[in-house]
C-alpha cells in the first residue's frame, strides 16, 4: 500500500511540472480550474506581469508585445504566453520551454514568431532570468532618431523587421552584450533583467525617460543631457542563473519590491483577486466563418471610434465586402461608428445601391467604398475617417513615412490625393467619378490620403483593417515625437514584396506575420474583450 500511494504521489508531482495545454477558445473561465505548475507562484507572477504592463498605469505593451521568465529550477528552460495579447494572458496559455524555443510537453502552433528571441537571450546571457520585447511609441521614437536615450543610452539595433530569425536575433544579442537593454530600429526595444519585477519596473522607467526627454525638448532652451552630474557605471559581468528574490516582503526600502507590490495588487483587485486561470467563454483566437461578417462589423466599427483606438471620428464609417457576393459590400446606415448596431447594416451593389432598395440614410460619401471595392479585387474591408495626426500629414509639406515596423506597408510614401484637381466645388467624396478618381489615385496601395481631410484604408480582411489603420495612427504619432527632438530621423526602409502577405489567415508568412498579415485577430481578439460595444 505504501508503495501504492508513493507511485501515485509521484504521478501528481510529474504531472504538476508540465505545462498544461490551452483550454478550447469556448471553455467557461468559472468551471476550469487552475493550471498547476512545478514553480506555480513563477507563473503566476508571469501572469501578473503581462496584465501589468498592458494595465492604464503603466501600459508600456501593445496587443503585440510579449514577456518571459526564466525557470528557476531547471535554468535551460522558460515560460511564456502563447501567441496571445498581453492584457488577455491566463495561467492556461503559459508555454514551458527549452532554449531552442520549443514546448517541452511537445510541438505548438501557437508560439509567438518571435520567441526566438528569448531562447537566443537566455542560452547567451546566463546571468538573465526575464526578458521583455515592446513597441512603446514614445521608445520607438527613440529608436529611429540621432537623439539619445537619456545620459546612458541603449545601443539601437539597426535593423528594422520582425525579430523571428536566428541569424537577425543573434546579431541583436551580440550588439546588446552585456547590457539591460537595446532599442530595435522602428520596432521598440528589448530588455533584460534578473528578475521580472525588475524587467517590469525598467521597462515603465525607460518609457518615463523618454516622456521626460520629449517634454524637456518641448521646453526650448539647452537640454543638460546628465542633470546630476553622475557617471555611468559599467555593466556587470555575466554569472550564473540564480534563482532571483521574492518579489513580496517589501520593507518598504526597496522601491523596485514597493512598486512591483502595488502593481500587482491593482491587477488582482481587478480580477477578483485571483490570478486569471483560463480565457473567458467567448474568447477567439481565430477570424470567425462568414455568417458573423454583420457582426464583425459593427465590431470593428465600435473598436475604430473607441478611445482605446481612436481612429475614428462620428464622421467616419467602415464597410466590409459580403464574402458571399463579392459584388456586395455592407455598411452602416448615416450613423456615428461608436453607436452602430446589426440593425444600422445596409448591403449595397458595387454601384452604392441598396439592394433591398432605395434608402435615403446612407453617407454621403458612400462611393468612396463602391468604386474601391470595383477596382481592387483584392480588398475586404474599407474605412475613410478623418484621423487628426493623418489629416496633418494630408496638408503639411512633411511626408508621411514610415517609422514604425508595423505600418511598414507606407512604403516610400502615400499619394496625397486633392479633390479640387477633379470638382473644385465639391469638398467631400459625394459622387461616383469622384469615388473612381481617388480608386485610380489608390492604385495597388493599401492606403490614400485625401488632402486636408483624412484617409481612405484598404485591408484584406476586417481583422487587419482595424489592425492596420490603427498601426498607421501611432506611426503618425512617432513620426511627430521623432521630429519634435530635433535630430535626424532614420527612416525605414520597406521589405522586399512578400508572395504570402495576403495568403489568409493564419497562415505564418516569411516575415513572421500570421493571422492575415501582421496578427490582426490577435489584436482584434485584444480590443473586443476590452472595448464595450453593448
Amino acid at each position: 500500500m505504501k508503495s501504492l500511494i508513493s507511485l501515485l504521489a509521484f504521478g501528481v508531482l510529474f504531472l504538476s511540472g508540465c505545462a498544461p495545454a490551452a483550454p478550447p477558445a469556448d471553455a467557461d473561465q468559472a468551471t476550469v480550474a487552475a493550471p498547476v505548475f512545478a514553480e506555480q507562484a513563477l507563473v503566476e507572477d508571469l501572469v501578473l506581469a503581462n496584465r501589468i504592463l498592458t494595465s492604464k498605469e503603466v501600459g508600456v505593451l501593445d496587443s503585440y508585445g510579449h514577456i518571459s521568465v526564466r525557470s528557476q529550477a531547471n535554468p535551460n528552460h522558460y515560460y511564456i504566453a502563447r501567441w496571445v495579447a498581453p492584457a488577455l494572458v491566463t495561467l492556461s496559455d503559459i508555454i514551458e520551454n527549452d532554449l531552442d524555443s520549443k514546448s517541452v510537453s511537445g510541438e505548438r502552433t501557437d508560439q509567438y514568431p518571435e520567441n526566438v528571441l528569448h531562447g537566443e537571450i537566455y542560452k547567451a546571457r546566463p546571468d538573465v532570468m526575464a526578458v521583455m520585447h515592446l513597441h512603446t511609441p514614445e521608445i520607438v521614437a527613440f529608436s529611429v532618431s540621432s537623439v539619445p536615450l537619456g545620459d546612458n543610452p541603449p545601443p539601437i539595433f539597426p535593423r528594422s523587421g520582425v525579430l523571428n530569425g536566428k541569424e537577425i536575433v543573434r546579431a541583436l544579442v551580440e550588439q546588446l552584450g552585456k547590457r539591460n537593454a537595446i532599442l530595435a530600429q522602428g520596432h521598440g526595444a528589448v530588455l533584460v533583467g534578473r528578475s521580472l519585477q525588475n524587467v517590469v519596473g525598467s521597462a515603465n522607467g525607460m518609457r518615463q525617460d523618454a516622456r521626460l526627454i520629449q517634454q524637456t525638448i518641448a521646453l526650448g532652451g539647452t537640454v543638460n543631457p546628465n542633470p546630476r552630474g553622475t557617471v555611468p557605471q559599467p555593466a556587470p559581468a555575466a554569472t550564473p542563473a540564480t534563482p532571483a528574490p521574492p518579489a513580496g516582503g517589501s520593507n518598504g526600502r526597496n522601491a523596485g519590491n514597493r512598486i512591483w507590490d502595488h502593481w500587482k495588487r491593482q491587477v488582482l483587485v481587478e480580477n477578483g483577486g485571483k490570478v486569471p486561470a483560463a480565457p473567458p467563454a467567448n474568447q477567439k483566437t481565430a477570424p470567425r466563418s462568414a455568417d458573423t461578417i454583420l457582426e464583425d462589423l459593427v465590431l470593428a466599427s465600435r473598436m475604430l471610434a473607441s478611445p482605446e483606438l481612436g481612429v475614428m471620428d462620428g464622421l467616419g464609417h467602415a464597410s466590409v465586402r459580403n464574402p458571399k457576393n463579392p459584388n456586395h459590400y455592407f455598411i452602416s446606415r448615416a450613423v456615428s461608428g461608436g453607436s452602430v448596431t446589426a440593425a444600422d447594416i445596409i448591403e449595397n451593389d458595387l454601384d452604392s445601391k441598396p439592394v433591398a432598395g432605395p434608402r435615403d440614410d446612407q453617407f454621403q460619401e458612400i462611393y468612396i467604398h463602391g468604386e474601391i471595392y470595383k477596382a481592387r479585387p483584392d480588398v475586404m474591408a474599407v474605412v475613410h475617417t478623418h484621423t487628426p495626426e493623418l489629416v496633418a500629414f494630408s496638408q503639411s509639406s512633411v511626408q508621411l513615412r514610415p517609422v514604425y515596423n508595423g505600418a511598414i506597408f507606407i512604403g516610400q510614401g502615400l499619394v496625397n490625393w486633392v479633390i479640387g484637381k477633379y470638382d473644385p466645388t465639391q469638398r467631400i467624396v459625394s459622387n461616383s467619378p469622384l469615388g473612381k478618381a481617388l480608386a485610380e489615385a489608390l492604385a495597388d496601395k493599401p492606403v490614400i490620403l485625401l488632402a486636408g481631410h483624412g484617409i481612405a484604408h484598404t485591408a484584406p480582411s476586417l481583422f487587419d483593417l482595424v489592425s492596420d489603420v490603427h498601426d498607421l495612427r501611432i506611426n503618425a504619432q512617432i513620426q511627430q515625437q521623432a521630429i519634435l527632438l530635433g535630430g535626424r530621423i532614420n527612416y525605414l526602409q520597406p521589405p522586399p514584396p512578400n508572395p504570402n502577405a495576403n495568403a489568409g489567415p493564419g497562415l505564418l508568412a516569411p516575415d513572421g506575420s500570421g493571422g492575415g498579415r501582421r496578427g490582426g485577430e490577435r489584436s482584434w481578439e485584444y480590443w473586443r474583450q476590452i472595448i464595450p460595444v453593448n
